[in-house]
Order: C-alpha cells, then structure tokens, then sequence
C-alpha cells in the first residue's frame, strides 16, 4: 500500500505489476522500459542531451510560469510544458543556472 502522495521505486526483474485504485481520483506516473542508450544531462527537473537542451528548457519553463528573466519569447499556442490546472500548488520557479557548462555524469 503506497500512502498518497509518495513515491515507489520498484527494482528491475518484474514480470507482472496490479495496480488498484479506490473510488478517489489517482494520479500516477509510471516510468520503465530499457535504457535509452545515450549520455543525458540532469539539472533541476530537466532532461536534455546537451548544455544548451537544458539552457533551452529552462528558458521556455521560466517564460511558461511568468517568471522568464529576460525578453524570451516562445509561441504561446505551442506550449512546451502544457496547461497546469487550477487547484494546484504554485508553480516553482527554475533555479539559476550554474556559472558554468553543465557536464555528463562519468
């Protein structure tokens, strides 16, 4: 039994998973499958396969939420990170970058 909002990390090996749901609405993301077989960069809640990926996707996210640091400017029609409903908690803002180029992890 996972308590509401908590995380599960269930290890490699599984053939099979029963997920069962109450009469309360659930919102669950499950991610698995084979490795993507290419080097990824990580920063914040980013996934890019380069420095500028992740320059980008902060920019955008930033632009997105109304907290863009400067005059960036993305087609509103065509939003990255879609609409975010009423009722949730506030949008986090990205932190600064760091002063220097973002690396793979060795």
């Amino acid at each position: 039994m996972l308590a509401q909002d908590h995380l599960a990390y269930l290890p490699v090996g599984r053939s099979s998973l029963t997920l069962v749901a109450g009469a309360d609405p659930v919102r669950l993301l499950l991610v698995g499958g084979e490795p993507l077989g290419e080097q990824n960069l990580m920063w914040w809640n980013f996934v890019g396969r380069s420095h500028e990926e992740i320059v980008s996707y902060r920019t955008q996210w930033q632009t997105e939420i109304g907290a863009a640091d400067d005059d960036a400017c993305f087609d509103r029609d065509e939003l990255r990170f879609g609409a975010f409903p009423d009722g949730e908690p506030a949008l986090i803002p990205a932190p600064p970058l760091p002063t220097v180029r973002l690396r793979f992890r060795s």
